[in-house]
């Protein structure tokens, strides 16, 4: 499964005749008035660290268990609906990634004190009730497409904001704002060692739920666009967004060769790494001093790797001075 650059495009174009002008704009405007912090403090700033990425696909159901088990060997981020489900069920997030200009309040309602000391990541056009009410840190991002959107929202916000590859949905904006490949650059933004993901079915079953812990209807049945087998052969329903955005996860996980493993264990998503949640924590170091060590080394390698451009630089002029200084 791939995507031209044609459909991205057509996409981009289609959204932001639709959003634009009208909603994202005044939305970004609002949100810049906010105290935020620089992104640029979240580069490889997780080294040594494991992450847990998760959606709301019904496989999330199947894996709470596991993720309350072993909650001291990861962080955690999830998607702006799945904060208060997860906090019903005994997980609260580290970060949680907003996307939405439109979302209602009321799925943050009622959770509103529990997001104190949890960091906020939004769209600079994310809706500002849920910005405004934010307890914890927030980072603005904001996303840079097939037909340049971003030059819109980078002067509202100076160089603190994020500036990341575009992707389909809240889901894949999760990836992509720990990592952000893009056509220049394939390196791991964030450092994370690896990223776990859950709840990325991209699709429902014929006696399951639509999300996990919820089965709205009629939505499970109008977006019924497409029948199809999931990676374990089973049969599942997908609408043609879903399949848009497995696609384009794909695509970029493998492009990119990503330590991403899909640990939902059901779903469309046929990356090529995955592996069952549990095998996956289980294997952690449970010893925080091993990741204390290891991003001492990269601070030693960060250290030493600038004296070294430095002494380079020095030997190069100093070269230079023996042959031009006697002319």
């Amino acid at each position: 499964m791939s995507l031209s650059y044609k459909d991205v495009r057509n996409q981009s174009r289609q959204v932001w005749g639709q959003f634009g002008d009208k909603l994202w704009l005044p939305n970004a405007k609002k949100n810049a008035q906010l105290k935020y912090k620089d992104c640029r403090e979240l580069h490889n700033s997780k080294i040594g660290k494991f992450s847990v990425l998760s959606a709301m696909g019904e496989s999330l159901e199947a894996n709470i268990d596991t993720l309350k088990k072993y909650r001291d060997r990861y962080e955690i981020t999830v998607c702006d609906k799945g904060f208060g489900a997860l906090l019903e069920h005994g997980i609260k997030a580290d970060y949680v990634i907003l996307c939405d200009a439109s979302i209602p309040f009321k799925w943050l309602d009622k959770y509103v004190n529990e997001t104190d000391g949890v960091s906020l990541m939004a769209t600079a056009y994310a809706n500002p009730e849920w910005t405004h009410a934010w307890k914890g840190d927030k980072y603005f991002y904001v996303n840079k497409d097939a037909i340049g959107t971003e030059v819109n929202f980078t002067p509202i916000f100076g160089d603190k904001i994020r500036i990341m590859p575009a992707g389909s949905n809240v889901s894949n904006a999760m990836v992509i704002f720990w990592t952000g490949c893009d056509e220049k650059t394939a390196a791991n933004w964030s450092g994370y060692e690896k990223y776990l993901l859950v709840g990325y079915d991209y699709s429902w079953t014929p006696k399951g739920n639509y999300y996990a812990w919820n089965n709205p209807t009629p939505k499970r049945y109008y977006m019924h666009h497409r029948t199809m087998l999931d990676i374990n052969g089973d049969r599942c329903f997908t609408s043609e967004n879903l399949l848009f955005s497995a696609k384009w996860l794909m695509q970029y996980l493998t492009s990119f060769n990503l330590p991403a493993v899909n640990c939902s264990g059901r779903g469309i998503l046929d990356c090529r790494y995955k592996r069952e949640l549990y095998d996956e924590l289980e294997n952690i170091n449970k010893d925080h001093k091993a990741m204390q060590i290891c991003r001492e080394w990269f601070d030693k390698i960060k250290t030493h790797t600038k004296e070294l451009a430095e002494a380079r630089n020095g030997f190069t002029k100093s070269r230079e001075d023996l042959i031009y200084g006697t002319r």
